[in-house]
């Protein structure tokens, strides 16, 4: 594949998307994120191809790639990103069919009815599930011949490998982190974040200002409770499920460590740190504390910049682990999407796949994409899952999210096991705990356990078992 005679034109793109004012975010280019673009089991990085490979190229059989996209933000930059990929590989079209909501969650059923993509952008949520269905193509065969593949990070590779077989190539990671509003701390006299639960709570004490509608402290408590519920059970020691070698749960919701981590749900509750309006869902909360509303509350990378659009100083923002439980660990979530291919197309397809998906998460792809997004303001902290580049190549940050995103590369995990299929007898739970001041948490997580179990654990391990 030609990655001098890309990484020009994407410098060319660059000066033109500058001049012109274009720009996008990486998950909602025209066909998916800051990933896909390839070069069939061949290696990058080498000079422009000779003639005589470029007629090679023109001679190739045809083929069309069917991609799952969305019609939202899509920009100039994309467009003509794509177009420059089509340049290079013209023996590739694109058959983009407009799939709203999240696309990559869905490739699943696209699979079992026979209409799925040849690629896809799938959250790192949903990579256990598919992996065990074997509807995804082991990418060795790309990746042991791609000279950059060295540079993307160990962690998030891990992830996505099974039995030495590579499923998944990391495109975007968001760790969840920990924000604190660093005007509201001076004011309070709070001189550094949190690092365990007591000095948490000990903070929003001094930060709580009920009547200037000031929250100590924010967590979810009307939706996706269990979202944010699970870093806590981490902390303490545990977990809400365990995965077995052949691909079923077992469910662990009365864990020691989530009795732990109710309790101090409870605390936060009875301590008045925790807002009062326990109605407010995810959207209000980040809005909150872009409004100066929130003292902390578990915060990711990308929602600096809507923090920033509802009036917040972007030097108030701090960012840091989140504080340890019990266990002494600062242990939280890694999100993100990564890049797979059908494994039920043909081989010519899934050629064209890796072709589209290292050229959109090559070096060169990636330093055009955030040198023009850094020209937009209000960035965010991302992770870029590579050892050779940083978001903080691109943008001026505190020196503080440098070393929180390279801290989050070790401690952040998954989320847990089955979470889609079993979030919502937590999220049930813990709602519950935090509505009703004298329910018991041992009984209402044993009680949504049993009802897990009688409701979808079967069905979740049928449809998962290797």
């Amino acid at each position: 594949m030609k990655k001098k005679a890309l990484a020009i034109a994407l410098s060319l793109c660059m000066t033109a998307g500058l001049m012109a004012g274009c720009g996008s975010k990486p998950a909602e280019n025209t066909a998916a994120e800051p990933s896909e673009q390839a070069s069939e089991p061949q290696k990058a990085g080498t000079e422009a191809a000779a003639p005589e490979t470029e007629a090679a190229d023109m001679e190739r059989e045809p083929v069309e790639l069917t991609l799952w996209v969305t019609s939202r933000n899509t920009d100039d930059f994309s467009e003509e990103i794509e177009n420059q990929f089509l340049e290079e590989h013209p023996w590739i079209t694109l058959n983009k069919v407009v799939k709203e909501g999240d696309p990559g969650n869905e490739f699943y059923q696209g699979v079992a009815a026979g209409n799925a993509p040849d690629l896809a952008n799938c959250s790192f949520t949903m990579m256990n599930s598919y992996m065990a269905a074997g509807i995804l193509e082991p990418l060795n065969a790309y990746t042991d011949n791609w000279d950059e593949w060295g540079n993307f990070t160990k962690e998030y590779v891990d992830m996505f490998t099974k039995d030495g077989s590579v499923y998944g190539l990391p495109a975007t990671v968001s760790p969840m982190l920990f924000g604190y509003n660093k005007a509201l701390f001076e004011a309070a006299g709070v001189t550094e974040p949190p690092k365990t639960w007591d000095e948490a709570i000990e903070a929003a004490k001094k930060v709580n200002d009920p009547s200037n509608q000031i929250t100590g402290y924010a967590t979810l408590a009307a939706e996706w409770t269990e979202w944010f519920f699970q870093y806590y059970v981490w902390q303490a020691g545990g977990d809400l499920t365990k995965e077995n070698a052949d691909g079923t749960a077992e469910l662990t919701f009365t864990d020691p460590a989530v009795i732990e981590a109710a309790k101090y749900y409870q605390r936060l509750r009875s301590e008045g740190v925790l807002q009062s309006d326990l109605t407010l869902k995810f959207g209000d909360l980040v809005a909150n504390f872009g409004l100066g509303k929130v003292g902390m509350m578990p915060f990711a990378g990308d929602w600096v910049s809507e923090a920033i659009s509802n009036g917040i100083d972007p030097d108030d923002i701090g960012l840091c682990l989140p504080p340890a439980g019990p266990s002494g660990d600062q242990t939280t979530a890694i999100a993100g999407t990564c890049y797979v291919i059908n494994a039920k197309s043909d081989q010519a397809k899934k050629d064209a796949a890796w072709e589209f998906i290292s050229y959109y998460t090559s070096k060169a792809y990636l330093t055009a994409y955030f040198e023009n997004l850094a020209t937009k303001g209000a960035p965010n902290p991302m992770i870029i899952p590579r050892d050779d580049m940083s978001v903080t190549d691109f943008y001026e940050f505190p020196e503080e999210y440098k070393e929180v995103l390279e801290a989050a590369k070790v401690v952040g995990r998954l989320e847990f096991y089955g979470k889609a299929d079993f979030g919502s007898y937590v999220d049930r739970a813990v709602q519950k705990i935090l509505v009703d001041p004298n329910a018991d948490p041992e009984k209402e997580f044993a009680d949504a356990q049993k009802l897990c179990e009688t409701e979808a654990l079967d069905a979740f391990n049928e449809a998962n078992k290797r």
